[in-house]
């Protein structure tokens, strides 16, 4: 007898076209195997979000990996503790899998902008999204 196995359904994220270039620059500077590491994809959805960060995070992902370290540093030092830290230190978090400095009431106060990119990133990291870079 055979058991069915249901179905696993993925969520398609959508992106701007602003941000998905952004993310395929991020993504492009990474190897192959690192390319369909979950962890990765979510760090680099979060970090392609918003144009700021992306000029912040750029120059520390390449194929060595993504330097959460200097980008943490300077994201703090730019922006304090607002929005786009939570959103940073919620990416660290997924792609090292240590404990986030952040709590999730924090997390839901990280206004109308970060909290989707945040719960879009917790679903690409948990293998339930997709991101759809096509044209």
């Amino acid at each position: 007898m055979t058991i069915p196995m249901p179905k696993k359904e993925y969520i398609s994220i959508q992106m701007t076209t602003e941000h998905r270039n952004r993310y395929n620059i991020l993504t492009d500077a990474l190897l192959e195997r690192q390319q369909s590491d979950r962890s990765y994809l979510a760090a680099c959805y979060l970090l392609s979000a918003d144009e700021d960060i992306f000029d912040i995070a750029k120059p520390y992902v390449s194929f060595d990996g993504i330097d959460f370290a200097a980008i943490r540093m300077r994201v703090k030092k730019r922006f304090g503790t607002y929005s786009e830290y939570t959103a940073i230190e919620v990416g660290y978090s997924l792609f090292t899998w240590r404990d986030c400095k952040v709590n999730p009431h924090e997390m839901a106060q990280s206004g109308p902008f970060w909290l989707p990119i945040i719960c879009n990133a917790l679903l690409i990291q948990g293998n339930a999204a997709n991101v759809e870079v096509a044209e």
